[in-house]
């Protein structure tokens, strides 16, 4: 068996007559005949070569990747949530959000709803705006209390906001993750008190 087809071993031999790679090919499947190395890619390592790069090109699309994890961590099944797909989720969300932000339990929020599923959820303390939607409110936020609640008529109140967040370079294009991008009161029951009040 041979490392290269005959068509292979042609294209190796540019430029020699046909009747010496007739000769040359059969000394090669004898074994007297060697390729010199520098002519040995096959076209398979060609291929495989040609498929690496293709791969290290390629870019990962962070956000895409955060709302798959998100969904299969908090969504389809949050009971299967492993510690691993928790780490890539983080991996993305930092990829996809400003690099100095940070959430703090006394960060003041507001959140301005459309007529549609389109919501914004303001960190005013930080000034950073999540593109979230009323069903991830609701799942997850639904009676948070320290929440200011801003209603528009339209649309438009929605896709303003996001292009003014977006020139800033303050706009997430994505969820925030609970308990740690947004940390808000679930309910005005946990509202801490003031030390010496009962």
């Amino acid at each position: 068996m041979t490392a290269v087809t005959w068509n292979e071993f042609r294209s190796l031999h540019k430029g020699t007559t046909q009747q010496e790679i007739k000769t040359l090919w059969a000394q090669y499947k004898e074994g007297e005949y060697e390729i010199e190395s520098e002519n040995t890619e096959t076209k398979a390592d060609v291929e495989e070569i040609k498929v690496e790069e293709e791969v290290a090109e390629e870019p990962v699309d962070h956000r895409k990747e955060f709302l798959s994890l998100f969904n299969q961590l908090y969504i389809l099944d949050p009971e299967s949530g492993t510690k691993s797909l928790h780490g890539q989720l983080l991996i993305h969300a930092k990829a996809t959000r400003p690099d100095n932000y940070m959430c703090g339990k006394g960060d003041g929020w507001t959140i301005y709803l459309g007529p549609t599923q389109k919501a914004i959820l303001v960190n005013e303390s930080h000034q950073t705006a999540f593109s979230i939607t009323r069903a991830y409110w609701q799942k997850f936020y639904i009676g948070a209390a320290l929440v200011d609640e801003q209603i528009f008529e339209n649309e438009t109140g929605i896709e303003r906001l996001k292009k003014q967040f977006h020139r800033m370079g303050k706009l997430v294009r994505r969820y925030p993750v609970p308990g740690l991008e947004i940390m808000v009161p679930a309910s005005k029951l946990d509202i801490p008190l003031p030390s010496g009040v009962l």
